[in-house]
């Protein structure tokens, strides 16, 4: 699987913009943490 490169960078350092689009406060993203995990 690959990952969305623009996507995945712009959520890790801006986490506030994921919460801004799903219409949330962005203080919620003071506890998010952002990552991509490979199962096999």
């Amino acid at each position: 699987m690959k990952t969305d490169t623009i996507f995945y960078t712009l959520f890790q350092t801006l986490p506030g913009v994921l919460f801004e689009l799903l219409e949330q406060s962005q203080s919620l993203a003071l506890h998010y943490e952002f990552t991509s995990v490979e199962i096999k």
